[in-house]
């Protein structure tokens, strides 16, 4: 696998796997939009496993990716709810999400725990027409804490 570095931007529309006590809540569902108001993203690059070879890596492409942002602020419970097109996006969306930290808003002194999800680009064209197209395929409305 090759390591690339992606830095995250706007297009972002919207870890370390914690292993989840049996007796702790569910977090609270957080719609990606609201995000922000919980957790901020400390983030300024993030490591990704990029494959030298893989179906469809090349193209235009984007996931949607659901996860957990613990109180600590890493990822958990990171699952791919949609990529297009179909390949091996899936692994890098996956090793994206494993690798942001995030840190409490003023607003989530208690550091609440929340479900989320984000739509990650990949390899966008440069017409931003195009580039909105692209997204748009994997934009997702609601997920639930089921959806994990």
């Amino acid at each position: 696998m090759l390591h690339r570095s992606f830095a995250l931007s706007a297009l972002i529309c919207c870890g370390s796997v914690a292993a989840q006590s049996m007796n702790q809540a569910p977090p609270q569902v957080v719609k990606s939009e609201k995000l922000a108001s919980y957790w901020t993203m400390i983030n300024s690059s993030v490591e990704a496993d990029v494959p030298n070879y893989a179906k469809n890596i090349n193209g235009p492409g984007c996931a949607t990716v659901s996860f957990v942002v613990e109180k600590d602020g890493n990822t958990s419970t990171a699952k791919v709810q949609r990529v297009v097109p179909e390949g091996d996006l899936t692994k890098v969306a996956l090793s994206v999400v494993a690798n942001l930290h995030f840190e409490p808003t003023a607003f989530n002194t208690g550091r609440e725990r929340v479900f989320s999800w984000l739509i990650f680009p990949f390899n966008l064209p440069k017409d931003p027409a195009a580039r909105t197209a692209v997204m748009q395929k994997c934009l997702v409305e609601n997920l639930g804490w089921s959806d994990r």
